[in-house]
């Protein structure tokens, strides 16, 4: 069975496969990047990042020489910040223990932080260091279909059968190839949702996964409203105010227009710095979804004129021609929103 399934989806491959990704490569660098970029992130959103990311930092000894705050900037939109953290650490381990040089040992590359074990497998086996079977959202997917495994397997056992069964279809020879056919399969083919079941390889050689009869409904979400409260200041000089993002996980390492959990807490920093009312352009709230949360971001938008009792740091002005640090998707949500009801103003 399991050569009968590796052949045809190899055949597969050789003839639908998505051979001309940037990242189809043997360079285990370029590989490492694209496959950390592509957790939780669509191929599509990821090519120019990935583009843009590798001119700017074409090795290993580049990367590392990097503050987190061009990287941050960098990364700004892709969301899920951890992953860039975990690329810069990852980068200061390569440079101290393998001087620059990616290792080739899997366990050594399953060691460096951020990398699991499909991420290890993938960035060893693409390169041609190995042959290890990797486990994905798309190639968990084809094997829960395949195999029936949903109906009757419990979940806390379904992760290590699903790894036992990648382990026993992956072939120790083109196992590159067959592990990107794979995950092209799920992607393409095999889909959460509409599968083309009539296109897929796994078809003839014994899958018999019916998308009528497995349908299932979606289970919704439990979406968490969260209120925010942001102030959003620029000055006379076309600058805009913002700060570090010193606590939280989500957006911590980023800048951002003053951001509080309270409203209360909001007119404490607007009186200690003696922002005026009276200085208040606009308000708007910004709705904003980050996985399971809907926020709610309350802003007020302040334009300051000569005013010398107002006590923001000198340091914090950011020229809104070309923000030169990583900013939160809100963040440009709200730039929009004052841009163009400054511009309708001043017409």
């Amino acid at each position: 069975m399991s050569s009968k399934l590796s052949d045809s989806i190899l055949k597969w491959y050789q003839k639908n496969g998505r051979k001309s990704l940037p990242w189809k490569v043997k360079d285990p660098y370029k590989i490492w990047i694209s496959e950390i970029m592509l957790q939780q992130t669509q191929v599509s959103t990821v090519i120019p990042y990935y583009l843009k990311f590798i001119k700017t930092y074409p090795n290993i000894k580049s990367l590392a020489n990097a503050n987190i705050d061009e990287l941050m900037l960098l990364w700004s939109g892709l969301g899920y910040y951890r992953r860039i953290k975990n690329i810069s650490l990852t980068s200061q381990v390569i440079a101290k223990e393998y001087n620059y040089k990616f290792p080739q040992n899997y366990d050594e590359i399953l060691s460096l932080p951020g990398i699991g074990r499909t991420t290890a497998s993938a960035i060893s086996t693409f390169s041609g260091f190995s042959n290890q079977p990797i486990l994905d959202g798309n190639v968990k997917r084809i094997i829960v279909r395949f195999f029936n495994l949903v109906s009757e397997t419990k979940n806390y056992q379904l992760n290590k059968i699903l790894w036992e069964k990648s382990v026993a279809i992956t072939p120790l020879k083109n196992t590159s190839n067959f592990i990107q056919a794979m995950m092209d399969i799920g992607s393409l083919v095999c889909k959460i949702s509409n599968p083309e079941c009539d296109k897929c390889p796994l078809r003839s050689v014994g899958c018999a996964y019916d998308p009528i009869n497995n349908h299932q409904k979606k289970v919704k979400k439990t979406i968490k409203v969260v209120d925010l409260n942001l102030v959003f200041i620029v000055n006379e000089k076309d600058q805009i105010y913002l700060e570090k993002i010193k606590t939280g996980m989500l957006w911590q390492g980023l800048y951002s227009s003053p951001i509080f959990t309270s409203e209360s807490n909001k007119n404490k920093w607007i009186s200690k710095n003696s922002i005026s009312e009276t200085n208040l352009f606009y308000t708007k709230t910004i709705t904003h979804r980050v996985t399971n949360k809907k926020l709610q971001i309350n802003t007020s938008f302040y334009f300051l004129k000569k005013d010398k009792k107002v006590s923001l740091s000198s340091k914090n002005w950011y020229n809104l021609s070309g923000i030169k640090v990583g900013t939160p998707k809100y963040q440009e949500k709200a730039l929009d929103i004052y841009r163009s009801k400054y511009e309708k103003n001043n017409v």
